[in-house]
């Protein structure tokens, strides 16, 4: 590409960091948490109020404007077909707790912006955004149309992009920017399940609670219990990573983790885990509310699903995941929430199967709620490989494409993939995050303006590279 015009475009970027900040913070203020909703707002009112804000933000740059149903939104450079199309996120998943700063109140502290959404994925956009507002100021002749499309349900079940795909024309080709460089050609499929004990607890289990979206590991359950003999007899065997508060009538037990993506869950401490292997170990309850406990724990025994019997693995994605992510009680019932990312090879019919069979033989049944399918584009694309080899070029690396455990618009798409705007590895400042802190689906979430910038240098020299290529 031309380096002339390259330099006029970064230096455009760089002019406007501060001004990028101020957006994305004009839309982290709007906690735009997807809900079900009506008619009128689909996913809630929060999601309709960010959506027609960005829509308002890309307006004021001169931007075509559409949007559907209330759902998704699109600005594009021009009227008519989109030929290339850039997918981001406006909603966020719930703020959770043990945050040291105000989710929904912004702030920039050594160059992050801290606040839900800001990493996940509202950074994204409002930097997709200034690219497309760049391409304009610099008035570049580009054979190709190309659109900013914002959905609102992605972190839910991302029912928003099921429904344009059904009623609307999606873009020749789409890039999601929800994930990290380079390429990301595949997906692994995605299972939620409630796995309901058969038998209900006893009245000794008063309440019972843990997890905020079945995409986070958690870093927070709890339980209620009747204060008993055999209950505070068993207190002084809880792990230090579990408080009671004793009342009058009951004991309060609080258990801490560490939070986490489901699709990543290596490295996180899941509090239900923690929750529910201290109160089986103290033998606070009877053993009927015990033998319950017992399979919601062998459940999280692993992040592989053993207990479960659906361990998988291919050469593409990997293994398979599995978190007991949610917990309450329904109608005295245990229900655990799992959250499934399965290899692209593999058949979700067979692990729906396997997962009832374990249920059944431990007194579970269990209620499917969602089957979201693998994305697997051809590795062989051209776009695929050159830009990739772009990253490569731009960062002296030696990546590869790759297939990941998170879930992106692209598995719901046509024709795409996900590319971007992350970049492997980066330490936080441990003196303005603590461990645990500043993730995208944790507390602090954070997003770091500079690497934002740098990768919002690549998508220039993309597009333009796109601009080239047949698709």
């Amino acid at each position: 590409m031309n380096e002339s015009v390259y330099r006029q475009a970064c230096a455009y970027l760089d002019e406007h960091r501060e001004a990028l900040a101020e957006d994305l913070m004009r839309l982290v203020r709007i906690p735009s948490v997807s809900v079900p909703g009506d008619r009128n707002a689909p996913f809630g009112e929060n999601c309709l109020r960010v959506l027609q804000e960005t829509l308002s933000m890309g307006q004021e740059r001169g931007f075509v404007a559409e949007i559907y149903d209330n759902q998704v939104g699109k600005l594009a450079l021009k009227p008519g077909e989109v030929d290339v199309g850039f997918w981001g996120h406006l909603d966020v998943v719930p703020e959770g707790g043990n945050w040291e700063h105000s989710p929904f109140d912004p702030v920039v502290e050594q160059g992050y912006v801290i606040g839900r959404g800001a990493s996940d994925n509202k950074g994204a956009v409002v930097g997709l955004l200034y690219v497309l507002s760049c391409l304009q100021a610099l008035g570049l002749p580009l054979k190709k149309n190309y659109a900013l499309y914002l959905g609102t349900d992605e972190e839910r079940g991302m029912a928003d992009v099921e429904h344009f795909v059904k009623y609307f024309n999606p873009p020749k080709m789409s890039i999601v920017t929800d994930c990290g460089f380079p390429v990301c050609y595949a997906e692994k499929g995605i299972i939620d399940a409630r796995l309901v004990s058969v038998a209900p607890f006893t009245s000794n289990v008063v309440e019972l609670s843990g997890g905020l979206a079945s995409n986070v590991v958690p870093d927070s359950a709890s339980m209620t219990i009747l204060k008993t003999e055999k209950a505070l007899s068993g207190l002084a065997a809880l792990p230090a990573e579990v408080e009671a508060q004793v009342e009058e009538r009951v004991i309060r037990l609080t258990a801490k983790g560490v939070c986490g993506h489901t699709a990543f869950p290596q490295n996180a401490v899941n509090a239900i885990r923690v929750l529910t292997d201290a109160v089986l170990k103290a033998e606070l309850l009877p053993e009927q509310d015990l033998n319950i406990l017992h399979f919601l724990n062998k459940v999280n025994d692993d992040v592989y699903g053993t207990t479960l019997h659906i361990l998988s693995e291919d050469e593409i994605s990997g293994r398979l995941t599995c978190v007991g992510s949610t917990l309450c009680l329904r109608d005295r019932h245990a229900d655990l929430g799992i959250n499934i990312r399965y290899p692209v090879k593999e058949r979700d019919e067979r692990l729906t199967d396997s997962i009832a069979t374990a249920c059944a033989q431990h007194g579970f049944v269990m209620d499917l709620e969602r089957v979201s399918a693998p994305n697997h584009f051809p590795l062989n694309h051209p776009a695929v490989q050159k830009l990739t080899e772009l990253y490569n070029q731009e960062t002296g690396q030696d990546s590869k494409p790759y297939a990941m455990a998170g879930g992106t618009y692209a598995r719901k798409l046509p024709n795409a993939f996900a590319y971007g705007p992350g970049f492997p590895g980066g330490e936080l400042p441990k003196e303005l995050f603590s461990p645990g802190h500043g993730g995208a689906h944790g507390p602090d979430e954070a997003l770091d303006l500079d690497r934002l910038l740098r990768a919002l240098k690549i998508y220039i020299k993309a597009i333009l590279l796109l601009d080239e290529m047949e698709l």
